[in-house]
């Protein structure tokens, strides 16, 4: 690959990826810039100043590494998780559809690692709440997901689910982004992080959010604002709903549809400009010419 040819700009992540990117940067001369999607620094304050620019997916990831790492503010560029702007446009699926075969679906997005045992943990209690003030429902847990720890998560909810006879589980693993819509905007609540948590707000799905940082709660107020300064629990908050707070609300929200609804439209709305795929294309190529102007 050295020997092949050389390019213009390196980008890499953290940890191994940007390891080899460094070395690579530094053989053919070019500018290196790397992207960070969490609250690690991967000893940051060692490299920076090898990098013409650090991408940040939210800005408390870019505060982290200012306050922590001594990055410098100036080099950070926000770069938010992308999703398709033909999801903004997609009609919201009313609630009342999304139960008309006696059917509510629950979907959880995760990488099924340990550091994810916080957003499992949230979906039990409401999970076990919402069965049984609706127990004419037949209540199914949609896993999208999966990982190393995939098999203790199994069990983990197997051994608390079993009180409720109208819980089940679906373990799709990994799918596409496709599917993973699909699946959203016919479910009533999805408990997801950072781009999932985004993918599911614009399809008009109320969102839980909980991610590696802990659980920042439904997404609506001061808790939307705050996940996704966050990008949706990828960063520690002083919030702690607690998940008799977060079930209560959501089943207000399924006895009034139009409350439900609105909740959907505004979370649609609050993360369009920051996160539409063209959004972030834009603010990504725009921070490409930055390091190249750099180099």
């Amino acid at each position: 690959m050295l020997r092949d040819r050389a390019y213009d700009l390196v980008h890499a992540h953290p940890f191994r990826s940007r390891e080899i990117g460094l070395q690579l940067a530094a053989s053919w001369g070019a500018p290196f810039m790397a992207t960070f999607h969490g609250s690690y620094l991967d000893a940051v304050s060692t490299w920076h100043e090898r990098a013409a620019l650090i991408g940040a997916v939210s800005p408390a990831v870019a505060e982290n590494l200012v306050k922590s790492a001594g990055v410098p503010a100036h080099k950070i560029a926000l770069i938010r998780n992308g999703v398709e702007d033909e999801l903004f446009e997609h009609p919201i699926t009313p609630v009342q559809e999304r139960l008309e075969r006696g059917r509510a679906d629950i979907v959880v997005l995760a990488r099924m690692d340990k550091d994810k045992l916080a957003l499992v943990e949230s979906v039990v209690p409401t999970a076990l709440m919402l069965a049984e003030e609706f127990p004419q429902l037949e209540w199914r847990l949609r896993i999208v997901g999966s990982g190393s720890a995939v098999g203790d998560f199994q069990e983990h909810l197997r051994g608390r689910l079993a009180v409720a006879p109208n819980i089940s589980t679906d373990w799709m693993g990994w799918v596409n982004s496709h599917e993973t819509s699909r699946v959203l905007s016919r479910a009533v609540l999805a408990f997801a992080s950072g781009r999932g948590a985004a993918q599911a707000l614009a399809l008009g799905t109320p969102v839980v959010a909980a991610g590696s940082q802990g659980v920042v709660g439904l997404q609506e107020g001061e808790n939307l604002q705050l996940g996704y300064w966050g990008n949706f629990g990828g960063q520690r908050s002083e919030l702690h709903p607690g998940n008799e707070e977060i079930a209560e609300r959501v089943i207000e929200l399924l006895r009034d549809p139009k409350a439900w609804h609105a909740k959907s439209v505004r979370g649609r709305q609050s993360i369009y400009a920051g996160s539409s795929q063209s959004s972030v294309d834009a603010a990504y190529l725009s921070a490409v010419q930055l390091a190249l102007e750099h180099g």
